[in-house]
């Protein structure tokens, strides 16, 4: 005991012989520790509860719409091989009334038990089950109706008429987006779910019938293969019964709607949270090659009696390895604490269920690994080189540092130059420049932690922004103010003579559009097609063409596809001949061109000529759509006016309309899901930002530390506390300036991986890359308030020194 005694003591007075230094060594490793430990918290939490969660409910793997059916159908169903289980469900889109007394789409779904469902299980948050005539909704889009447990919400009938149903339930449904063709589950209507009793007060009729069914297969339902070929022997059945079928969709039973966006966040934050403990590994380096120049002559002291190199560098190690511990038992529970609130906020966003907190032990494990690893590794070589010095050196200050401006005279005439170039400007503010660079090794480490942290900080806005573009291409698409979208095809000249009574339209055009099936080569019917087809001068679309070309007036059968057909078809390329299935008849069509959409999100769109698919549909001079614009620009409120009229006189000549919509209202869920994204990449920008902080305020603390004497002597030749503070501060700013500007140049090659990684993850295509100037002014704003109160502390210590001490330091 009496031999480690010594050694002992020693570890503890360097722990607490400068508190300011040990609390920045503490927190420079406990951020780091925290930061990994949020980040594969959540990422091995959501990962893993998105996933059980949603097979929990026992997703569909087949969703087919068809005409209406009996149970005998679903009992036939659910007895052909490979099947595991088949359920019958009635579906139907009308409008509900919102809180801005507007009518809005909503999507509702009729059961035989909506509290027995054995595929796609509903959770109820709140309330009860729904019996007749009454209804539960969603949680994800509930606000909009702002309706609570026991009010009343007003639907809109098919005859028009009112009618006022109870909710008397919340649920939530992690199946929404999982079986649409567009939009997912951000842009996915309010959803509502009934008692098939219900049905008849909807004005249904046959409400034992149901137009839809939800299958699963046998085994765990991952191969979309196997999901593929069951569905085909269901629809041959199907078809050999004479029940028409309008869609099927496959999908596995891993494939939760927003998997992809939650693997686009995690796979970004886990690089970003790993880079944020290579920042911490700085920050000790540069703490421990001060403080072994500071204790030079304690070093000489310890060999003078005997100590070996080995000797004193576990001594410092143990002192890095109390660090480590102390910050270890900060970090975790405060990362536990920090990574589940963002997840119970996360949860909402992105729909799935937390499955429960718990300690991951192998996170626990991974931040004590990293807690005593990563500091032993980023000091080591400093404390190894320290210790190298002799005894004489070490003894000597002044001998060891003519040694080495004898070793380096270059080096010191070129700083000579300079900084006598600084000679005009203010002799404290030339002492700062010149001691901005007079350790170069820990303005560098200080330097790459602010930097990194300010680059990922402007990328953070900049990938944003390249996402905001990329949603501003697709509105490309949607030009027009109002859409009124007809429950059936009217003729283009009723529709038009209603809308030329309406003084405040300025212009109108007629789109037609219909649904196709993809033929394979064996002659079976997959995937189902949206085609749309305005006129080839339209006004209210302004594509982005990938290759080839956009449809022109002369076309025929030439078809003009959407991106996703090269995610989930690669082989179609431009030139080929695809066979597409309209209204019960085969046809070919040419490929022509490729336009960038919405990519995996938008599923299968395809735009032609409108002349020849009315031809083709025998509808022509018939429209479903009719994409409007006002004599001048609107107002959001403006446009509902102008939708309110629209509406009232379709109303008039009994035209059903199945939605009207405007284009700034509909803007605004377009980037649902993206905010949260954002939310976290900031949160991590934070992070870093935080780490290069606590580096600048260790690096200026100990720039104070080195330069004690330097401050006497000025002290001593007049200068004032205030003088004294400004260099500080003027140092400070400087390599806060300095980091940014690095980090501008840093920001460029960082956006272009985040962009591209997000982009990629969201939509499965490339786009370009977008550049906003809110992060490059946030971040100087920022860098400047860091820089100041990082140098504030170091600034006040310099001032509050006394000649008498700074002239006997040691």
């Amino acid at each position: 005991m009496m031999v480690i005694r010594p050694r002992l003591q020693k570890v503890m007075t360097d722990l607490w012989g400068n508190v300011t230094r040990s609390i920045l060594v503490v927190a420079s490793i406990a951020v780091g520790l925290i930061a990994i430990g949020i980040i594969t918290t959540i990422y091995v939490v959501v990962s893993n509860d998105i996933r059980a969660g949603y097979r929990a409910v026992s997703p569909t793997n087949i969703n087919i719409q068809t005409g209406l059916i009996n149970n005998d159908v679903i009992t036939h169903v659910s007895h052909i091989e490979g099947v595991n289980q088949a359920e019958g469900v009635r579906s139907l889109s009308l409008r509900i009334l919102n809180k801005d007394n507007q009518w809005q789409n909503v999507e509702i779904r009729a059961y035989e038990h909506v509290d027995l469902l054995t595929i796609n299980k509903l959770r109820l948050v709140e309330g009860r089950w729904p019996q007749k005539g009454e209804m539960v909704f969603d949680m994800n889009r509930l606000g909009e109706i702002n309706a609570g447990i026991g009010d009343e919400v007003t639907i809109e009938l098919p005859s028009k008429k009112e009618r006022k149903f109870l909710l008397v339930g919340i649920v939530q449904d992690q199946t929404i987006g999982a079986y649409g063709n567009s939009g997912g589950f951000f842009t996915a209507p309010v959803q509502a779910y009934i008692h098939q009793d219900t049905l008849e007060y909807l004005e249904q009729s046959s409400t034992s019938l149901f137009n839809g069914m939800y299958v699963t297969v046998s085994g765990i339902g991952n191969d979309l293969d196997q999901i593929q070929v069951v569905a085909d022997r269901i629809n041959h059945d199907l078809k050999f019964a004479n029940i028409g079928v309008t869609s099927t969709k496959v999908v596995s039973s891993w494939s939760h709607p927003n998997a992809a966006l939650v693997d686009a966040i995690a796979s970004i934050l886990i690089v970003l949270g790993f880079l944020s403990v290579f920042l911490s590994g700085t920050l000790v380096t540069n703490t421990l090659q001060a403080l072994l120049k500071q204790q030079t002559q304690q070093i000489g002291i310890m060999k003078s009696i005997g100590a070996r190199q080995l000797q004193i560098s576990i001594v410092y190690l143990a002192l890095i390895l109390v660090f480590g511990i102390i910050a270890f038992l900060i970090a975790v529970p405060v990362s536990y604490f920090a990574a589940y609130q963002l997840i119970k906020f996360v949860a909402g966003k992105i729909n799935f269920v937390l499955l429960g907190q718990r300690l991951e032990v192998g996170i626990v494990i991974l931040q004590a690994g990293l807690a005593l690893l990563m500091p032993v590794a980023s000091a080591w070589k400093p404390i190894w080189d320290g210790s190298k010095i002799s005894v004489i050196e070490a003894l000597n200050p002044g001998l060891h540092s003519r040694h080495k401006k004898k070793s380096a005279p270059r080096a010191k005439g070129k700083k000579f130059v300079l900084f006598s170039q600084l000679s005009k400007a203010p002799l404290h503010q030339t002492i700062a420049f010149r001691n901005t660079f007079r350790q170069t090794g820990r303005l560098v480490l200080t330097l790459i932690t602010l930097s990194l942290g300010g680059a990922i900080f402007i990328a953070t806005f900049n990938v944003r922004a390249s996402v905001d573009q990329y949603i501003a291409q697709i509105r490309q698409y949607f030009m027009a103010d109002v859409s009124l979208s007809l429950k059936r095809p009217y003729r283009y000249q009723e529709i038009g003579k209603i809308l030329d009574h309406i003084d405040e339209i300025g212009y109108y055009e007629g789109w037609s559009g219909t649904m196709a099936r993809i033929i394979r080569d064996d002659g079976t019917y997959v995937d189902r097609v949206s085609i749309v087809a305005p006129p080839t001068d339209s006004r209210v679309i302004n594509p982005v063409i990938i290759s080839g070309r956009w449809m022109q007036a002369e076309d025929q059968n030439d078809i003009v596809l959407g991106d996703a057909f090269s995610l989930h078809y690669p082989e179609i390329k431009l030139g080929d001949t695809i066979r597409l299935r309209i209204d019960d008849k085969d046809s070919e069509w040419k490929v022509v061109g490729f336009f960038q959409f919405a990519g995996k999100e938008s599923g299968l769109i395809a735009y032609t000529n409108y002349r020849y698919l009315a031809n083709l549909t025998n509808s022509y001079d018939q429209v479903s759509t009719i994409q409007i614009n006002g004599k001048k620009k609107m107002s959001e409120n403006e446009l509902d006016q102008l939708k309110r009229r629209i509406e009232s006189e379709m109303d008039k000549e009994d035209i059903k309309v199945s939605n009207l919509s405007i284009s700034i209202a509909d803007s605004s869920s377009s980037s649902g899901g993206l905010t949260t994204l954002t939310i976290f990449l900031l949160f991590m920008a934070i992070l870093i930002a935080i780490v290069g902080s606590i580096g600048l305020a260790g690096t200026m603390s100990m720039n104070v530390m080195e330069r004690t004497r330097e401050i006497g002597i000025l002290r001593a030749i007049g200068a004032s506390d205030q003088t004294l503070m400004q260099m500080v501060l003027f140092e400070g700013l400087t390599i806060g300036i300095i980091s940014y500007l690095i980090g501008i140049i840093l920001s460029f090659p960082i956006t272009t991986v985040l962009g591209d990684s997000v982009i990629m993850a969201i939509f499965g295509t490339s786009a370009t890359i977008a550049y906003t100037p809110t992060g490059f002014i946030i971040w100087f704003l920022v860098v400047v308030i860091l820089s100041s109160i990082a140098s504030v502390i170091p600034a006040r210590s310099a001032a509050q020194l006394t000649i008498r001490e700074v002239l006997s330091y040691e």
